[in-house]
């Protein structure tokens, strides 16, 4: 996948994606999967945005069970089901506590029915792959013993047992979509980074394009495409503000949203759900007091806690987690898990991030999150022709919803609807039948030497495309050595990002190509080594790559006064 963006004003496309996350990624394969002709663009790096803020969860829909919402738990168990068969190499499954108590609705007996209905409205939920690694085992409702042994540091008071569910996991939720975006381009799709979207052109009352920048060189441009989808998630109504004379208010509301990544293991095996206290308060001073479930879950030796939400308002752009914003959340987790004990300097990381909401609950003041996707036709709403909004509300079910939205463009473009194939074609680095057979073989044949746990990265990370990285040791086998700081990311991946996956800044490179910075500061030495081979590959001279390593320096801290 090369970056030309001089190609971006050579051809008219049938559709021009705005927004490189999940939905927009998903949309594009799709699109270029049925033969349509596809530009996909972001201001930013790909997933560098909301996509990039997750506790890493592929849902089964569980959470609807309350609603009897069995239409949409079906839709979100296939959905995990085919994610963890489009990509078994980044998916897993992963089990999930929930204490009991002696309350009502949180009693065991209760717990037993909704575990139960939970089993029968995914009766065949292993349908969709044969590898024992993704089997989805049946829920249970366990002990008081049992829960504590699993989960030692909850509060011990009123705990009857727990109920027990299965769920996904993503290894690295950024490379997920970024497959998306690489199959995509697989299949014809133009791709392209930093270009932002300055306009629309208009025609006749119809969107025939977009006005862009390259924010990499400064170069203006126009991108003529017979449709236009704006996926650019909390910005959907900035991105409208684009089209002259659209006089339109706000159309969605916003709720913030945190994840924490703590630089150790709290929890192991399972993810631990917790109700803890919190308190919000509205612009005009209202206090409110209420409870919610919070989630800790291991990931990769550190675990991943959240989602803390808060109404939201004001621009996207100017949104920041605040430094009073994460010691009010770690104190919450404290109380709600207090074995935890978290202290600020073991917060590694903070993912932050901006979802659609319905306004508060009126009593409580909690956020009232959006539950459905929600698919914008300009032309019906509002006469506009030439464009389609989405907003996606779960990383889960975004394949569904660039589905949906593609059969729409279809109907826009005024051509036959062409059959849906991305519930059959495998990802790039998806061809995987067994995951652990897969992984086993490639230890055994051990090539070059490499030690067996670059070998397990390469395998969890590039999936059936491993090879690809090896092939550059094949030419330099100083590449096959990790790089300064790690012990598993090798100095060819670094060189890959560059060549082949559109790695433009050192960020790019440190938080979404590799995962050398996904779960907290990777060391200077490592900072250092990235942007020097950086450096060789893309031409940067040594201005150039100190600014790269100050951009990427003041990332971590994450947090403003």
């Amino acid at each position: 996948m090369k970056r030309d963006p001089a190609t971006l004003s050579k051809s008219e496309y049938d559709v021009l994606i705005i927004g490189g996350g999940i939905h927009g990624a998903t949309i594009a394969w799709d699109a270029a999967l049925r033969g349509l002709s596809v530009a996909l663009i972001d201001k930013g790096d790909f997933v560098s945005g909301n996509s990039s803020n997750s506790l890493k969860t592929v849902h089964g829909g569980l959470r609807y069970l309350q609603q009897a919402d069995f239409r949409r738990m079906r839709a979100s168990i296939r959905e995990r089901g085919l994610l963890m068969r489009l990509a078994p190499h980044l998916v897993y499954p992963l089990p999930f506590l929930l204490p009991t108590s002696g309350k009502l609705m949180k009693s065991k007996w209760l717990m037993h029915i909704g575990m139960a209905v939970n089993d029968i409205v995914g009766f065949n939920r292993n349908k969709l792959h044969k590898d024992p690694s993704k089997f989805i085992p049946k829920c249970r409702v366990i002990s008081r013993k049992e829960c504590l042994e699993l989960a030692p540091g909850l509060d011990k008071s009123g705990v009857t047992g727990a109920a027990v569910w299965y769920d996904g996991q993503m290894h690295n939720s950024e490379r997920l979509a970024l497959e998306f975006i690489l199959s995509a381009a697989k299949q014809g799709a133009e791709a392209a980074n930093y270009i932002q979207a300055n306009g629309f052109m208009l025609e006749n009352g119809k969107v025939i394009g977009a006005k862009a920048k390259d924010l990499l060189t400064g170069d203006e441009f126009e991108i003529r495409s017979r449709l236009v989808i704006n996926a650019t998630g909390p910005r959907i109504d900035n991105t409208l503000g684009l089209i002259e004379n659209r006089q339109a208010a706000r159309s969605i509301q916003l709720s913030t949203a945190m994840n924490l990544i703590i630089n150790r293991e709290i929890v192991s095996k399972y993810a631990v759900g917790v109700r803890s206290r919190y308190q919000n308060s509205d612009p005009g001073g209202k206090v409110y007091r209420g409870s919610r479930v919070l989630f800790l879950a291991p990931w990769r030796g550190a675990t991943i806690v959240g989602t803390q939400h808060r109404p939201f308002e004001g621009e996207p752009e100017g949104f920041s987690v605040t430094e009073e914003m994460i010691t009010e959340f770690i104190d919450e987790i404290n109380v709600a898990y207090p074995g935890a004990q978290i202290r600020r300097d073991e917060v590694a990381f903070v993912h932050q991030g901006l979802i659609p909401m319905d306004g508060t609950y009126p009593k409580l003041g909690e956020v009232k999150l959006t539950a459905h996707h929600k698919i914008h036709d300009h032309e019906h709403e509002e006469g506009l022709a030439g464009l389609i909004s989405v907003l996606g509300v779960k990383y889960t079910t975004a394949r569904d919803v660039a589905e949906r939205t593609v059969n729409l463009a279809f109907k826009k473009l005024g051509k036959k609807v062409v059959k849906c194939r991305t519930d059959e074609e495998i990802l790039v680095g998806g061809r995987i039948e067994q995951m652990e057979d897969f992984l086993n073989d490639a230890i055994r044949e051990k090539p070059h030497g490499l030690d067996e746990k670059i070998i397990r990265h390469l395998v969890h990370t590039y999936g059936s495309e491993y090879k690809t990285i090896i092939n550059y040791v094949d030419d330099d086998p100083d590449l096959g050595s990790a790089v300064p700081g790690s012990s598993e990311v090798t100095k060819a991946e670094v060189v890959h990002a560059v060549r082949e996956e559109m790695a433009c800044k050192l960020s790019d490179v440190l938080l979404r190509r590799t995962d050398l910075g996904a779960a907290g500061h990777p060391g200077e030495e490592c900072i250092d080594a990235c942007a020097q081979m950086m450096a060789e590959e893309s031409g940067w001279d040594i201005e150039k790559t100190q600014e790269e390593i100050k951009q990427v320096t003041r990332i971590y801290p994450t947090v403003t006064g």
